[in-house]
């Protein structure tokens, strides 16, 4: 099956508040997503991709943090360079 590319146009934001940041220079991807939330609070899942289009993200790693850590890092990340992208396409 062919690998589609899908370039780093800014994606629709999703109300669920699931997203994606690309950074070009680095070559890397990382996706944002809420978690279920726990009694300890709201958690954020982020993965962390090494990317080279057009090949598919290779996965580095996985965290959760609390969403206010995320949005903070989130905006961090803007910041410096990252940009909203749309997901990679298989």
């Amino acid at each position: 099956m062919p690998i589609k590319h899908r370039s780093l146009q800014p994606a629709a934001e999703k109300p669920n508040g699931e997203g994606w940041l690309a950074n070009a220079d680095q070559q890397k991807l990382v996706h944002f997503k809420p978690d279920i939330p726990t009694a300890n609070g709201e958690w954020v899942i982020l993965r962390t991709f090494h990317w080279r289009p057009p090949a598919y993200p290779i996965p580095q790693m996985q965290r959760r943090m609390l969403r206010h850590d995320a949005i903070e890092a989130w905006q961090t990340m803007l910041k410096t360079g990252w940009q909203r992208c749309a997901p990679p396409l298989r």
